[in-house]
């Protein structure tokens, strides 16, 4: 019976995988200015979310080891590392095609590709930790430990570091619905940072209720200079032209022009904006976070039940686990 249930659970799990793959490349609309690179959303931030499940499962199974002793307790631990390594790795994957489409570069050692980067060399301590010692008790002890101070990391990795730096490719203000980004205010004259790259304010020209302004945009390192002219519509108090920064798909935006033409609001802008707007897309990406999550602790349980099976065996055949 129970073995049949996990067949069942498969089988669904397979079917709405492959459902939510087929609805995320047929049926939700192409995100404006994006294309079909906005799809890749629906699996990235799935895989991100279910790679700090799963560290953090691992953490509260070794926690219990050191607690009862049970093998039982650092077989689940260590299968929910290995997801989490996985799902961490499928995050960092997606995220790399992404930036490729969005920022024109899959790697350029962002604060958040460095913190996740960072995040897979610390588990990766750890599995080799676990290969590097013969003695099973105390290696389970010692994972166990090194299990636990690896997920203090997590939060700080995932959530914290990403956002102490300035220059960064990943403005989440830009993608996520309902969120806004600061951007910052010059006057005519004066040099600002948005982003990773430095911007000045060269000129504000009104004709009529058209207020366009006249940007110097450095690119990062200072490597390139590029004027920009996004404009604002007095009359309707809302953005006209944005052109895009070279090379990428964001676009500078002029957000707000003092009454006295003097200072302009430039802001970030990106036509992957409130890429979850659409009913259907929504739907889908929340599909895609629970069949993730699903097969995470699908694969969990499996994993666990063979490294229980293997160490039975090797306790048989006086083996080494």
């Amino acid at each position: 019976m129970v073995q049949q249930m996990a067949q069942v659970g498969k089988l669904l799990i397979g079917l709405w995988m492959a459902g939510v793959t087929i609805v995320m490349f047929l049926v939700i609309p192409q995100y404006e200015g994006l294309g079909n690179a906005g799809r890749i959303i629906i699996m990235h931030v799935p895989t991100a979310w279910v790679s700090v499940l799963a560290f953090a499962i691992s953490a509260i199974f070794s926690g219990l080891y050191l607690w009862k002793r049970n093998p039982t307790y650092d077989d689940y631990a260590v299968a929910a590392a290995e997801g989490g390594f996985l799902f961490t790795a499928l995050a960092t994957v997606t995220g790399m095609i992404f930036s490729q489409v969005v920022w024109g570069i899959y790697w350029n050692w962002d604060p958040r590709q460095t913190s996740i980067f960072v995040l897979l060399l610390i588990y990766a301590a750890l599995f080799a930790l676990r290969s590097a010692i013969d003695d099973v008790q105390r290696r389970r002890q010692l994972s166990a430990v090194y299990s636990l101070f690896a997920f203090v990391t997590v939060p700080f990795l995932i959530f914290v570091a990403p956002r102490i730096a300035d220059s960064t490719l990943h403005p989440n203000c830009v993608f996520i619905q309902g969120s806004t980004c600061d951007g910052i205010t010059l006057d005519v004259g004066k040099i600002g940072l948005l982003g990773d790259r430095k911007i000045q304010l060269i000129a504000l020209e009104r004709e009529g209720d058209l207020v366009t302004a006249e940007v110097i945009v450095s690119e990062p390192g200072l490597s390139s200079e590029t004027t920009l002219r996004p404009s604002f519509n007095l009359a309707t108090g809302t953005m006209a032209d944005r052109p895009e920064f070279p090379g990428v798909r964001y676009q500078l935006g002029l957000e707000y022009v003092d009454p006295s033409i003097t200072s302009g609001l430039l802001n970030i802008e990106a036509p992957g904006t409130g890429v979850l707007d659409n009913r259907i897309t929504l739907f889908t990406f929340l599909a895609s976070i629970a069949g993730f999550t699903a097969l995470f602790f699908w694969m969990l349980n499996l994993r666990a039940n063979l490294l229980g099976l293997q160490w039975a065996l090797a306790q048989r055949d006086g083996g080494r686990v």
